[in-house]
């Protein structure tokens, strides 16, 4: 099975308050937005939240009421990204692949989630599948298990960019007209 980990787990410093609860247009907030999106294009879905979330993990779960979803409460979240991936990926050390997706991006549209994780399937062996627009790289980033016990390393603020430069003989790229893979919520004013 290939699935999606949606993080959740950060701070919102440039935001100035916890965007993941910011309110979209329709109402949803930007997180129910994000996981919503994968939940439509994956069977598992591991929505990874600060460990000191448990209210808000219990409104989410019962907010987005899916069989498909899991939340885990990251235990080092505060000490960066990296380290709530890492920690992540242990949890879903039975999938064949995982994309990594973040939680402040609600524009990603179903047909691209379905699309990456087609791309994902059909191949073989190591793979890394990098979504790009406008001949940059993007998100989602899809790894096959093969990666996992690289991902299990991160720690701190660290993503996993360096995985996919040091791996480049692994990466298909995907060229998307989608804006959504490369639109995150940074600031109050990317709420439309």
């Amino acid at each position: 099975m290939i699935g999606a980990i949606v993080l959740g787990a950060g701070s919102s410093r440039r935001f100035g308050d916890d965007k993941r609860k910011a309110r979209l247009p329709d109402g949803r907030r930007v997180i129910e937005q994000t996981t919503e999106n994968a939940l439509t294009a994956f069977e598992a879905v591991l929505l990874v939240l600060r460990a000191d979330d448990q209210a808000f993990k219990a409104q989410l779960i019962e907010s987005l009421g899916s069989e498909h979803l899991r939340v885990f409460l990251a235990p080092d979240s505060a000490l960066g990204m990296g380290h709530s991936l890492a920690s992540a990926v242990t949890a879903v050390s039975q999938w064949e692949g995982a994309f990594i997706c973040l939680g402040d991006m609600p524009y990603l549209t179903q047909a691209t989630l379905r699309q990456l994780q087609t791309v994902m399937a059909k191949r073989t062996g190591p793979r890394i599948v990098v979504p790009t627009h406008a001949g940059e790289w993007a998100h989602p980033v899809g790894f096959s298990a093969d990666y996992f016990g690289s991902l299990q390393t991160l720690t701190g603020d660290r993503g996993a960019r360096h995985l996919i430069k040091a791996n480049q003989d692994d990466v298909v790229e995907i060229a998307f007209g989608d804006p959504g893979v490369s639109q995150d919520i940074d600031v109050p004013q990317d709420l439309r």
